[in-house]
């Protein structure tokens, strides 16, 4: 979820120096995290107790490269680049709220994550100076693609849970339907045709729409995210091509 957006980023806007900065302070919070919890006790006091000296050297480390990141992006970045890197900041301050109220593993936690994600590519393409439609309809895309998945994984869990079929089967055709016309929005609003972001959205419908109706078993989620991964390529590929 991090690596697609960047990608698209800058396959759509194109290579730039404050865009591989901010990039470099994406990875650097991502990086940071698992290091947080271990210093936090979010793993538990035993690993905090055996791993907390270590941890909090790499926190030194990593802390010390997004300060060098966030520092060449605040001196090379165009105007155009800060109103989605701030969005960007902020969604990762609630993701931070959440990670330290221990609520990054719920629904809702989840989604905000995919958010925060799929918004780094707005500032990626933007600190290269592309245009709105490069800027915008791809991080809406990523958004509702991410989204998607993690509602049909935590469908899944629940409809074993359950025993049964579940809400989710009953929804899984509006939620899909409600995720594209999103992206199609953007055309409306006169960016793109309309069916350009409601056709880079398809590759993960279809696999949605696939989990709704198979019998899938919990314990095979790596295929199931393998699977996504590969939609996410097809998403990343029709991105390239239809907005281009």
């Amino acid at each position: 979820m991090l690596a697609f957006p960047v990608l698209s980023g800058f396959l759509l806007g194109g290579l730039s120096w404050p865009g591989t900065a901010f990039t470099g302070l994406v990875v650097a919070g991502f990086l940071a995290h698992e290091s947080i919890l271990v210093v936090a006790g979010g793993r538990g006091e035993r690993l905090r107790s055996a791993n907390e000296s270590a941890a909090r050297a790499r926190l030194v480390r990593v802390g010390a490269a997004a300060v060098v990141a966030g520092a060449v992006f605040a001196l090379l970045a165009p105007e155009g680049a800060w109103r989605p890197a701030l969005v960007s900041g902020a969604l990762a301050l609630s993701v931070a709220g959440a990670l330290w109220a221990g609520r990054t593993r719920s629904l809702g936690g989840e989604l905000l994550v995919a958010g925060t994600f799929a918004s780094v590519h707005a500032a990626v393409a933007a600190s290269a100076g592309a245009p709105a439609a490069r800027v915008s309809v791809p991080a809406v895309v990523w958004a509702t693609s991410f989204a998607l998945a993690t509602l049909a994984v935590h469908a899944l869990k629940y409809r074993f849970k359950r025993r049964g079929p579940g809400r989710w089967t009953v929804v899984a055709a509006p939620s899909v339907a409600a995720a594209t016309g999103l992206v199609g929005a953007l055309g409306l609003a006169g960016m793109l045709p309309g069916w350009t972001g409601a056709a880079s959205v398809l590759p993960k419908a279809l696999v949605v729409v696939a989990l709704a109706f198979l019998t899938v078993h919990p314990r095979h989620l790596k295929r199931v995210g393998w699977t996504l991964v590969v939609a996410d390529t097809l998403t990343l590929g029709l991105l390239a091509l239809l907005v281009r």
